[in-house]
């Protein structure tokens, strides 16, 4: 599932009686997937800072990537993270089997990369490191129950629904941080609502049950463990470490994640060749390229075409879910999932219009 990393400098967990510089809303753009990461390097505001200051500017490890064009490197990284509930199906593996190897795998080359970035930029704070190993708690506790959602009602739908995020986010600020709700996340509040009730199958069933509306609860479920995944994001000052960031958050969510999802059957570990390709494959783009990609070039768009973009990813789970996994997605089911995507339009913009006159 960015962290704006042009307004994001705070490193404490704020009180609910302080004022705090920017909302949590503002923080981080609408993220349109349950299963993205958030992590960035140094912001370019953060770097002017250090510089006008006459510190040492951490190195980006991917500053390279900053010469292509950041809506290419946007799309492709939502394309990369748009295919991870196709490959979770097309992986023939349970929940917990294709969770523990999705991160497992993915540790490989981001233990790599924060090995290289210890060489240039020093070693990380614990503080900063236990705070992304619990924010990972809470990215495996969404994964976890994400996944099973995927294989009950469809990798398009379930991904659909977690998008309940959007508003849970700023439900969330409120609650714990006393943080006023946006306008436009409380009138997103009811159409989101029943874009997830479409998509539920309820009323085409006459009850909530069944296998699709188990389904669209555990990806909504997981969407409130995102945005607790988000509440800690957003909190973390960006030190220079991003890819040991994600490394940590990546071990945790292992574990967790694993462990949330065995009741849906216990983990494979010996998976056939197929398989494991498969699951290779999903690690790879999903976990890594996804997040290189993304956490690159968001910061280099501006507030409202970079979310806007990142909707190729449930895009890319609904089509594809449809021409490849054969799912079959009733005329309420599209209604839901037009609802749903065009909510997070209008929050999007609406949101990015506000911060922009704000600043």
């Amino acid at each position: 599932m960015v962290e704006q990393p042009e307004r994001s400098n705070r490193s404490h967990w704020a009180k609910p009686n302080e004022r705090q510089e920017e909302p949590v809303s503002d923080v981080l753009p609408v993220v349109p997937t349950t299963t993205m990461l958030l992590t960035t390097a140094i912001p370019a505001a953060e770097r002017r800072r250090l510089r006008a200051a006459g510190k040492r500017v951490p190195k980006d490890l991917f500053a390279f990537l900053t010469k292509l064009d950041a809506r290419l490197v946007v799309v492709l990284g939502s394309l990369a993270v748009g295919m991870g509930p196709l490959l979770t199906k097309m992986s023939g593996e349970n929940a917990a089997t294709t969770i523990f190897f999705r991160f497992s795998i993915a540790l490989i080359p981001l233990a790599i990369f924060a090995v290289l970035e210890w060489r240039l930029n020093g070693r990380m704070r614990w503080k900063g490191m236990a705070m992304h190993l619990l924010a990972g708690v809470f990215f495996g506790l969404d994964v976890g129950l994400f996944i099973p959602g995927v294989y009950l009602a469809g990798a398009g739908i379930a991904t659909v629904a977690g998008n309940l995020q959007v508003i849970i986010v700023p439900l969330m600020a409120l609650l714990f941080f006393r943080e006023r709700m946006a306008r436009p996340f409380v009138i997103a509040i009811p159409f989101m609502l029943a874009g997830v009730v479409l998509l539920s199958g309820a009323l085409e069933q006459g009850s909530f049950s069944g296998q699709v509306f188990l389904g669209v609860m555990l990806a909504v479920g997981g969407g409130f463990a995102y945005a607790g995944y988000v509440m800690v994001i957003a909190r973390a000052r960006p030190t220079g470490h991003a890819c040991t960031q994600v490394f940590l958050s990546t071990a945790s969510a292992m574990v967790v994640g694993t462990l949330v999802a065995m009741p849906f059957g216990a983990p494979n570990f010996t998976p056939p060749l197929d398989h494991l390709l498969v699951l290779i494959a999903l690690a790879l783009l999903a976990q890594v390229v996804g997040w290189i990609a993304t956490s690159s070039a968001l910061p280099r768009v501006d507030g409202t075409t970079g979310p806007m973009l990142l909707l190729i990813q449930p895009l890319v789970a609904v089509v594809g879910g449809v021409v490849f996994l054969a799912e079959q997605i009733t005329v309420l089911q599209w209604l839901g999932i037009a609802i749903v995507i065009a909510a997070i339009g209008f929050t999007t913009v609406a949101n990015a219009r506000r911060a922009a006159a704000n600043r």
